[in-house]
């Protein structure tokens, strides 16, 4: 499959990077700057930002599916981009008839926690990133209405690491305190759901 990658500049978009070249897909990395890509594979590269139309629909040009993994990097929380930016992705997909969309979030806010602690914790990081968090909110909407094959991977605490190759039933939000995950292991899922009808419209929780 032809796969978009958004935000494959930042560690959950290089693992996606290394593992779909592994698996045979073809990607199309989009980043501000190339050098942040090091060695991650990709087939073709776009250096654009994430609110232009035009720059994401060449970047989306022949997809088939799209991975959304942006990350907001230097505490730069006024900057939209979960929301807007995952909107101009959505509006384009939309237009160019891309069907599968893949995206990374968390699991610290709203119905994603479970168990008391995590719940202790969610409300904390609530009351110190409340603009993420509304972010991350306006995201969730705009991939709820989208229409397309949406999943929406969230997880816990990511971690550097080799993939372990665990797997559990990811349809549910963790009661175990802060669950790690490695970014290998979070590649790996985003390519299992990538052809899987039964994550589609789905919060998976690795």
């Amino acid at each position: 499959m032809r796969i978009t990658v958004f935000g494959a500049s930042g560690r959950a978009g290089r693992a996606f990077l290394y593992a779909a070249a592994r698996a045979g897909h073809t990607t199309t990395a989009v980043v501000r700057d190339p050098a942040r890509l090091a060695k991650a594979p990709a087939d073709r590269v776009v250096t654009g930002g994430p609110f232009d139309e035009d720059e994401v629909a060449d970047a989306l040009d022949g997809a088939g599916a799209a991975v959304v993994a942006y990350a907001l990097r230097g505490g730069r929380r006024d900057v939209p981009l979960y929301s807007r930016g995952t909107r101009t992705v959505v509006d384009v997909m939309r237009r160019l008839r891309v069907p599968r969309l893949l995206v990374v979030s968390e699991a610290a806010y709203g119905r994603h926690t479970a168990g008391p602690l995590n719940r202790t914790v969610s409300a904390l990081y609530r009351a110190t990133a409340r603009p993420v968090i509304r972010q991350r909110e306006d995201q969730d909407a705009v991939i709820a209405a989208s229409g397309l094959e949406w999943t929406i991977v969230r997880p816990v605490v990511l971690v550097e690491g080799p993939a372990h190759g665990r797997r559990r039933a990811p349809f549910t939000p963790h009661r175990s305190p802060a669950p790690r995950t490695t970014y290998a292991d979070l590649a790996a899922l985003l390519l299992d759901a990538l052809e899987d009808p039964a994550t589609y419209r789905r919060d998976l929780y690795p």
